[in-house]
């Protein structure tokens, strides 16, 4: 994928926002739930490894912490994975590399952008579900996780009934989105956009990301949407600043996807 329009957010320096997030902390320590809150990191778009995506990894390797690689199954071949197992080694249990739609492009010609939403036919939707899956399960073998992200967070009741008929064990999307799934597809939602942040200001960007960080806080689930392809310099700096933090500051678990069914 090619590089995509960096959040103005980034646009502030890594000094301003460093020395604002650390003013910042200490209150948004107290929003944290007596009984603690689990933090989890999943990155979309994942096709092929680049410059950006290893400066993502990078930050992830450092901190130890585990990251969900959403893979779309039409970028992804041999070479590719063989890129991306040199880039993740050599412990590739630290990722959890699950399902991302199929082609990652929209089929609504009207709305919001679905690639499985409610013009598609159920038949067609559980072919390209099923021939994305077994596209994974062949190039990843023992490292796919039969989770499900849809493109744009998401997708249509019929879909979420195909993933459960192809063994998908659970779905990830944003909170608080309808249709709800079906009792026996877990969804494991984000609630905290990192890298697509609208505001055109940087001072805002800095506002509107720590009252996103808040409200996922207070409600003992903060989970981090990443797209590597809109991170600039100074988003690669912040998210090493970013996980030290979380990963220091007592209440806020770091979780591994996989272990939040």
């Amino acid at each position: 994928m090619p590089g995509r329009p960096v959040s103005a957010i980034w646009k502030n320096s890594i000094s301003t926002l460093t020395e604002n997030f650390d003013l910042w902390w200490s209150n948004l320590e107290k929003h944290i739930p007596q009984e603690g809150c689990d933090v989890f990191f999943r990155a979309d778009d994942i096709g092929y490894p680049g410059k950006q995506f290893s400066a993502m990894i990078s930050a992830f390797k450092k901190n130890r912490t585990p990251l969900a690689l959403a893979v779309v199954p039409a970028w992804f071949n041999e070479n590719h994975r063989d890129l991306l197992f040199k880039e993740l080694g050599p412990d590739l249990d630290l990722w959890c590399l699950h399902q991302h739609g199929y082609r990652h492009m929209n089929h609504e010609k009207q709305g919001k952008k679905f690639e499985f939403g409610p013009s598609r036919e159920t038949q067609i939707v559980y072919g390209e579900l099923g021939r994305g899956k077994t596209k994974l399960n062949r190039l990843l073998g023992k490292h796919f996780c039969p989770l499900f992200t849809p493109p744009w967070n998401r997708c249509s009741a019929e879909t979420m009934d195909c993933l459960v008929e192809l063994g998908f064990n659970a779905i990830s999307r944003s909170t608080n989105v309808s249709p709800q799934p079906p009792e026996n597809l877990p969804d494991i939602p984000v609630n905290i956009d990192l890298h697509t942040i609208k505001e055109s200001s940087p001072q805002t960007g800095v506002e509107t990301l720590q009252k996103l960080i808040i409200e996922a806080v207070e409600s003992g689930h903060a989970g981090f949407m990443l797209h590597h392809q809109r991170m600039n310099k100074t988003s690669q700096l912040f998210l090493h600043y970013l996980l030290g933090k979380i990963n220091n500051t007592p209440g806020l678990r770091i979780k591994d996807i996989r272990n939040m069914l």
